[in-house]
């Protein structure tokens, strides 16, 4: 009887043992299932806040390329304005230019009408020479204002070809080859440009 009931004590301090064990058992899973969850959590967050900077930049940096492109586009037209404005003032420039030239021929074109007009009934041909010779003056004051000199060339000068043009060659005595033996026509300049070459015969 005693044994009987010392088996059944032991029986039972054996349940508890496994009881307490499998409820410490429970205790650890479910320990393992809250920090699991909390892990799972973070790990999301983190997801989240990444996504969300990612968001952030993309956004800054669309700003900036609309910000770039707006800027282009005002240099672009600012360059498109600068470029009319420089040719509408070449233009203006010449226009102007053109209508000082064409003011002082006008003049030139005075004086000849009032040659035009002389009786020559009343007129020798020393006083329509006088006229002529006033029209050319004031022509050629009018040609200086603008820079253009009459070039002329004298025998024995030494033969240009940026200034002279060479319409034929002629045997000479007292000249050496190449050099100018005659002036056919002159020549004119332009701020020391050659506008017309001076026509001449060259010593050969």
């Amino acid at each position: 009887m005693s044994d009987e009931k010392n088996k059944i004590e032991i029986q039972d301090e054996d349940d508890v043992i496994a009881a307490n064990q499998a409820a410490d058992t429970a205790d650890t899973d479910d320990s393992d299932a809250v920090g699991g969850d909390d892990a799972s959590t973070d790990s999301m967050a983190t997801t989240e806040a990444a996504e969300a900077e990612v968001d952030n930049e993309f956004v800054d940096l669309a700003h900036k390329c609309s910000d770039l492109e707006s800027k282009l586009l005002r240099a672009h037209a600012d360059y498109q304005n600068v470029i009319r404005r420089s040719h509408q003032e070449v233009a203006n420039a010449r226009e102007h230019q053109l209508m000082d030239v064409a003011k002082d021929l006008l003049t030139v074109l005075d004086h000849f009408d009032h040659a035009v007009a002389i009786d020559p009934q009343n007129s020798s041909a020393q006083d329509v020479l006088d006229g002529v010779l006033i029209v050319r003056d004031e022509l050629m004051r009018t040609l200086e204002r603008f820079g253009i000199q009459r070039l002329t060339v004298e025998p024995g000068d030494e033969f240009d070809p940026n200034r002279h043009e060479a319409m034929m060659r002629q045997p000479s005595d007292d000249l050496d080859s190449n050099q100018v033996v005659m002036q056919l026509q002159p020549g004119y300049l332009i701020n020391d440009k050659t506008l017309r070459p001076a026509k001449v015969s060259v010593a050969e």
